[in-house]
C-alpha cells in the first residue's frame, strides 16, 4: 500500500511541472509615469569646480570653496595628476528651486541627481581601467550619476553668491531668465530658503580620456516633474608617462654585432635591466627617445655607434643616430603598460678612446596622439 501511494505522488508532480504552455518565461509589463498635480521644478544655476581634495593634492576643501578651476574661459576647465591611481576630484553644483515648495525637493522620493556624460566621438583604448560605476566604452555614454546634497542656507549663499560670484565670475551655466542678481538678491529665493544650493564630488580618473564632458543636472519632485540643466566641463589634455627603469646597460658589446636588451610587462623598479613604461596622462602617447654617442665619435663624418628602440616585443624596431630625436611606433593607449627594448650597434671602437667602457645619457619623452575614435554603425 506505501508503494502504491508513492507511486501516485510521483505522477500527480510529473503533470503539475508539464502541464500549461511550453514557452513559459518571457511577460510584458510597462508603467506610465504619474506627473499630475504641480509644477515642475527648476535647476536655476549650475556649474562644476575643484572638490573635497583640490587637484588630487589631498588638501580638504570646505563646501564653500568649490568655485576654483584652470582657466579663465567660461565654465570649468581641469587637469589631471600625471600619477598612476591619482585622480581629481571635482565638485557638481546645483543651484534648486520648485514652485510647488522646496520640500517637494527635499522630501524622499525627490532629489537633485547630476549626470556625468564621457566625451562624444572618443573610445578608451582596452587597457583603461574604468572607476567603480563607469563605463569603459565612453563615447558619449553615461560615465556616473551621483546624488547632490543640500547645503545649509548661510553655506549656499556664501559659496555661490559670494565665491563663485565674486571670484570665478564665469564658472557658472544659467537657465534662461535667472542670472546672479536675480538669484542672489536680499529678497531672493535662497535668503528666502524657496532655493537652495546643492553640491556633491566626485573622481575623474587620472586616465580618463581628455576632452569635453556634458553634464546634467536633474531635479525631480515628488510626484515625478523634472527639471533639468545642462553644461559642459574640459578635461584638459596631459601626455605624461612613466618608467620603471633610469639606465640601460648594454653590457659587453662585440664589434659589428647588434647587442639587443629587452624589456618586460613587469612593474619592477628594482629590476633595471628590464624596461617596462607606462601612459599616466589622459591622451595616447608615442615614446620619443634621444641618446648621445657614449664617446664614440665619428669616422669619415659618420657615426661609429647606431641605435634601435621600440616599445612592445611586436613593433617595428626605430633605427636612430646619436643626438637624433626619434619618435617609437606603437602608441600607448590610456592607462597601458608595455616594454621598451633597446639595442645598439658598434661598427667602430675609436682607437682615441681611453678604457673599453663607454658611458652616455638617454632621454626619455613623449608625444600626444589622436584619441581612438568610436565605432559606428554599418
Amino acid at each position: 500500500m506505501i508503494k502504491r501511494i508513492y507511486t501516485l505522488v510521483t505522477v500527480a508532480s510529473l503533470f503539475a511541472m508539464t502541464s500549461g504552455p511550453a514557452s513559459a518565461g518571457n511577460v510584458t509589463t510597462g508603467l506610465t509615469r504619474d506627473t499630475s498635480g504641480g509644477s515642475a521644478p527648476i535647476v536655476k544655476a549650475k556649474w562644476e569646480a575643484y572638490g573635497a581634495t583640490n587637484k588630487g593634492t589631498g588638501t580638504p576643501l570646505p563646501v564653500t570653496g568649490y568655485y576654483t578651476d584652470e582657466q579663465t574661459t567660461a565654465g570649468a576647465q581641469f587637469v589631471p595628476s600625471g600619477i598612476k591611481d591619482t585622480n581629481t576630484n571635482i565638485a557638481l553644483c546645483s543651484v534648486v528651486t520648485d514652485p510647488d515648495g522646496l520640500a517637494d525637493v527635499t522630501t524622499a522620493p525627490g532629489a537633485v541627481y547630476g549626470d556625468v556624460f564621457y566625451p562624444e566621438g572618443i573610445a578608451l583604448g582596452s587597457s583603461h581601467v574604468p572607476l567603480p560605476g563607469q563605463s569603459g566604452l565612453a563615447c558619449g555614454n553615461l560615465m556616473q550619476e551621483d546624488k547632490l546634497i543640500q547645503l545649509s542656507k548661510a553655506d549656499g549663499i556664501e559659496l555661490f553668491c559670494n565665491q563663485v560670484r565674486n571670484n570665478n565670475n564665469n564658472l557658472a551655466t544659467f537657465a534662461s531668465g535667472y542670472n546672479y542678481d536675480e538669484i542672489c538678491k536680499t529678497d531672493g529665493e535662497l535668503q528666502k530658503e524657496t532655493a537652495a544650493v546643492y553640491c556633491v564630488t566626485k573622481d575623474l580618473s587620472y586616465e580618463d580620456t581628455a576632452g569635453d564632458y556634458k553634464v546634467w543636472s536633474v531635479v525631480q519632485d515628488k510626484v515625478g516633474l523634472q527639471g533639468r540643466l545642462e553644461n559642459q566641463f574640459t578635461y584638459l589634455p596631459l601626455t605624461a608617462f612613466e618608467t620603471d627603469f633610469t639606465s640601460v646597460g648594454y653590457g659587453n658589446v662585440r664589434l659589428a654585432t647588434d647587442k639587443i636588451i629587452s624589456g618586460d610587462l613587469t612593474w619592477d623598479a628594482v629590476n633595471q635591466g628590464k624596461a617596462s613604461v607606462r601612459n599616466v596622462g589622459n591622451t595616447r602617447l608615442s615614446m620619443k627617445v634621444q641618446q648621445d654617442d657614449m664617446g664614440f665619435g665619428k669616422t669619415n663624418g659618420l657615426w661609429n655607434v647606431r641605435y634601435d628602440a621600440r616599445v612592445g616585443s611586436n613593433a617595428t624596431w626605430a633605427h636612430y643616430d646619436p643626438d637624433t630625436l626619434t619618435q617609437l611606433l606603437n602608441p600607448l593607449n590610456l592607462s597601458q603598460l608595455d616594454e621598451m627594448d633597446f639595442s645598439i650597434y658598434v661598427s667602430k671602437f675609436p682607437p682615441t678612446h681611453v678604457g673599453d667602457t663607454y658611458t652616455g645619457t638617454m632621454t626619455l619623452s613623449a608625444a600626444s596622439e589622436p584619441p581612438l575614435a568610436c565605432a559606428t554603425a554599418p
